[in-house]
């Protein structure tokens, strides 16, 4: 049962990474381009600097899964809160902040999606060839499981991928935990 439970966190992690940074990406890129965009006008730098306040919940959000699902413990960030909008806007470290949760995060969560989908969905999906064969086109690994005896053997690949693979998602897990520690202790640094 520990084992399911365990899986079940690895996968939800593994979508949560790649939501997490497909947020990221469509939250800080499009709000940056924004608020850049209209800066000449009195709206844009406050709208910056609100969207440089999200930037401590964001982190915290993303170190709580980390500790939740990849049992690393991350200590929170220390931020200010109380900055004119003069120095948010001004700091680098911003900057950098949002520069390293834009496209970093968004392709690493993007292959974590990938991970997720070919350690977990793929082997369930042959492991139910047998029965979905007939109802759609199946096409696994470039090879076509169109009749009952490639169905079997889609099945048992797929138990044996079963297997194999959840430990390899487990290893990813890990990884992406220690890359969303790195990630936020670069930040710390510059705090």
């Amino acid at each position: 049962m520990g084992l399911l439970i365990s899986n079940i966190k690895n996968f939800v992690y593994l979508f949560l990474w790649f939501f997490i940074g497909f947020l990221y990406f469509a939250f800080y890129l499009i709000s940056v381009i924004f608020s850049v965009g209209v800066s000449f006008t009195v709206v844009g730098i406050p709208i910056l600097a609100g969207v440089f306040r999200t930037i401590p919940f964001l982190l915290d959000l993303d170190r709580k899964a980390a500790e939740k699902y990849a049992y690393i413990n991350i200590p929170t960030l220390k931020w200010d809160p109380q900055d004119k909008v003069t120095k948010e806007v001004s700091d680098k470290r911003n900057w950098f902040a949002v520069g390293i949760m834009i496209f970093p995060r968004f392709l690493l969560g993007f292959l974590t999606f990938i991970a997720a989908f070919v350690c977990y969905l793929l082997p369930i999906a042959m492991i139910l060839s047998p029965y979905l064969y007939r109802l759609f086109d199946m096409t696994v690994m470039m090879i076509t499981i169109d009749t009952l005896p490639r169905a079997i053997v889609a099945c048992i690949a797929g138990i044996i991928l079963l297997l194999l693979l959840p430990r390899l998602a487990g290893t990813i897990v890990r990884w992406a935990g220690g890359c969303t520690e790195n990630i936020l202790e670069t930040i710390r640094s510059w705090r």
